[in-house]
Parts: structure tokens; sequence; C-alpha cells
């Protein structure tokens, strides 16, 4: 069959002409969910973010309505606000910004060429945590994104880059669906289809492209891409372009082996202005260097620096382990800490420092999962302490700090593991990890309740991502 027979084949079948036009949840209409009807590309943030200070402080009671069917017009922004750390949330279920929204608050109203607004903003959001993903950006693309497409064969990360520069070169979206990335982007879930493009001819790939555009200029949208970009339609190019950026610019970060806290505000500077568009290099590092107490701990989060350990002894006297278990010893809720300043993230790393040796002498340094794993053969001593080798693993983990009105580095949130149960917990598949979760869960909810950090099994189980 020639391409175009494959094509109109392929639509015949209702589910995948669904999939691959539509927008909904769980569709694949777009390669970046946290972008959707109300969030259509990253600079949308902006106004969202306008719209969401109307609230700011206000109780729910107060928040405006649709007229027609008496919805709240600010509940679509709230997850996205939340999720991007732009927002908190306290105990009275009243919403301010954080130290990060703060400046974001004083960003959409900068100065600057369009180009460099869209750099800046696209690092704001770079660690958010969208549907409760941590760094949902960089996850989408190196886990979920390239493992679709490098399974095809004929793909590499390399012609990935190039093809992803060539569609943002497209000048009109004729040259736009004559692009590579163009189907790249539409099919990146269909290996079958994606091969039979790559290995077609030039004159199939046009005959193709003809064809789409000929049931765009009718009206007569029977193919799923001529659906999705349907005039006034829910995706269109300057959509995909939006896309394909963030694609590009995540990639070639990912790409950076050598990407470190002193470097990684040129990486994405140079990249930005070698592969997608010319800025002002002298003016986005200015704005970033001057504000490294929101844009360190974005980038220390990306870079996966988020091990909270510090240079402090874990050695413990006899006196000090008196006085460490007086510490807080008492569960009770305590004030959320905002983690979006470099201020607040290193106030983090003093309360974990402390509450993680008394997390370990108050379990007796054993594992909080020995009964039901049967942890004694595998316990070592460690050089430093001279008791049982624990790592601390934060039960609600600690991306979702910013779901809670209250700290979550407390006692009642930390469990100590040993490295075996540890990674058992991240890494092992759904049945044993539910298993783990279950047992943790029935032993501390109500501890957690009284923090502050009630939530239900249902919401841990999404927290580990885990099919209830």
């Amino acid at each position: 069959m020639s391409l175009l027979e494959v094509y109109k084949e392929k639509n015949k079948n209702l589910e995948w002409f669904s999939n691959h036009s539509s927008l909904a949840e769980n569709k694949v209409g777009r390669m970046f969910e946290y972008t959707n009807t109300n969030f259509r590309t990253q600079l949308a943030f902006v106004n969202a973010f306008s719209k969401f200070l109307e609230i700011e402080n206000k109780p729910r009671s107060q928040w405006p309505k649709q007229e027609d069917h008496g919805q709240e017009i600010h509940k679509h922004y709230v997850i996205n606000m939340i999720q991007s750390k732009l927002f908190k949330k306290d105990a009275n279920e009243l919403y301010s910004r954080t130290t990060k929204g703060l400046l974001y608050s004083d960003f959409i109203n900068l100065d600057v060429p369009e180009e460099n607004k869209w750099l800046i903003n696209y690092l704001f959001l770079l660690n958010g945590y969208y549907f409760s993903r941590k760094n949902y950006i960089i996850y989408r693309v190196k886990q979920d994104l390239l493992g679709y497409l490098l399974s095809v064969d004929g793909i590499t990360e390399d012609l990935l880059i190039k093809y992803a520069k060539e569609l943002l070169s497209a000048d009109s979206l004729k040259a736009t669906i004559r692009s590579r990335f163009f189907f790249i982007h539409s099919f990146y879930d269909d290996s079958d289809f994606l091969i039979n493009y790559l290995r077609a001819s030039d004159a199939e790939k046009e005959e193709l492209a003809q064809y789409i555009e000929e049931n765009l200029r009718t009206g007569n949208f029977i193919c799923c891409i001529s659906k999705k970009y349907q005039p006034s339609g829910n995706f269109n190019q300057s959509m995909l372009v939006d896309e394909t950026r963030v694609f590009l610019l995540t990639l070639l970060f990912i790409q950076s082996k050598d990407a470190n806290s002193s470097n990684i505000y040129e990486i994405f500077v140079e990249n930005f202005n070698q592969n997608i568009s010319t800025i002002s290099e002298e003016v986005v590092l200015g704005y970033l260097h001057n504000n490294k107490n929101v844009f360190d701990p974005i980038f220390a989060e990306i870079l996966e620096l988020g091990e909270l350990e510090i240079a402090v002894s874990d050695i413990v006297t006899v006196g000090e382990e008196a006085q460490i278990l007086e510490l807080g010893a008492e569960d009770k809720a305590e004030d959320y800490i905002d983690e979006t300043s470099e201020i607040g993230r290193q106030k983090i790393k003093a309360v974990y420092n402390i509450r993680k040796r008394q997390a370990r002498i108050q379990g007796q340094y054993k594992c909080g999962l020995e009964t039901i794993n049967n942890c004694r053969p595998i316990y070592f001593t460690a050089k430093v302490t001279l008791k049982n080798y624990l790592e601390l693993h934060h039960f609600i983990p600690r991306e979702f700090r910013n779901d809670f009105s209250y700290s979550i580095e407390v006692l009642a949130n930390y469990v100590t593991l040993c490295p075996r149960c540890h990674r058992q917990i991240h890494l092992a598949v759904d049945r044993e990890r539910k298993h783990l979760i279950n047992s943790l869960y029935e032993e501390r909810k109500d501890r957690l309740q009284v923090v502050g950090l009630g939530l239900d099994l249902k919401g841990i189980y999404e927290y580990y991502k885990i099919n209830s």
C-alpha cells in the first residue's frame, strides 16, 4: 500500500481516529497534557495566572460563577496554579502566591521581547509536577516521548532535533504539513505509521500532504489530522510550534550530560538562542541571575539535586539523642515551608537534617517494613553511626509538598527503610508496592491526619502511580 492508503486505512478505525484527533485526557492529540483547553500554550499561563489573582485570599464562597450554569469561573485554573507552584493553599482553603508566584507577578509585566519572555516563562514552569508527576515536562520527554520514538527504526535523538528545527523554520501551514516532525508529533505513539512514513518516497509524502490540505480546504474532516486542525478547532499551528519548542528545548537539556548548578543557566539560554530563536542572552541571563532565589530551586529540582542530605554528621551522642528526641516529638501540624525560594529550600534542609536523625532514633534503627519483609538478615552496620544502615523515605513524596497547607517535613511523614525496602517501594511492580504502601498507610494514617496531611488511600496510590 502507498503511504496515503495506509493513512486512509488507519482512519477507518474509529478508536484510532478519535485518539489522534482529540485533545481529551488519555488521548494523544498533543504531546504535553498540561497544556489543555484552558492552557493552550506556555504563555497561556500568564493569562491564567492574572485571572487567578482575582480570587487570591478570597474564600470559595466569594468566587465568581458563570451565569449560565453556575460553575466557578476560576475552578479550571486551580490544579495548574498549584502544580506549577505559583500558588499555595492554606488551611482555610485560601489561595495565595508562593515566592515563585510573587516573582511571576512581576515577570508578566516585564518589558522584554516575546522570545525572551517565552524562554523565561518555560523555565518558570519547568519544575511543575503536572498530573502528579515530578518534573513533568522533563519526564514526559525523557521517559514517554523518547520511549515511543526511539523504538522506531531510523529515529535518533539527533534526527529528532533536526526535524524539530525544520518544523520551527516552516513559514506556513503548507510547509509545516510537509515537515517530518509534523507527523512525528501527530503519531508519536504509532510506530507502525511512522515507519511507513519515514520509508515512503518523497512523492508519497507529497500525496499525503495534499490529501490533508484538500480535506482542510473543503472542510471535509474525514481524517484525524484535518479533524484536529480544523478552523476554530482545539489545536492549531501556534500550539504545534509551542509544543515543538518545549520538546526540542527539553531534549537539548537532556542531552547536556555535563549540566550542573554552575552552568545550567547558560545551557538553556545558549540552546534556545542556537536552536530555536534569537534572543538577548545578556538580558535573559541577567534576569535569571538577579532572581537566583527562585530559579536556583527550580534548577536544583530538575538536576535531581533534591536529595536533602547535607554535610552534617549523623553521629549522635547519648546527650544529643535525648535532646533530639525531645524536639518535635509530639505529632502536630507545622507551618508550610515555601520551597519555591532558596531561603525556604535551605530551611527544609535544616529541618530534614534534624528530623531524619530523630526518625531513626524513634524507630530504634529498624526498617519500618521489618515485620512484613523480614529485614533483619539483610541489615548491615553503618560505618559512621555503628547502627543499622537506614534510609529516610517521605511517605507523602516530597515533590507534592505544595498540595498541602502544612509542612510534610514532620515525623508522621518520615519512614526509616532499609535499602532493599526503599528501592522496592519505588521500583517494584505495583502488586508488591501496593502491599507495602497499604501497610504503611494503615500504620500512620491517623498521625498524618493530626499533622494536617490527611489523605485517602486513593490519593496515595495516585502519588505512587499505582492503579487502584
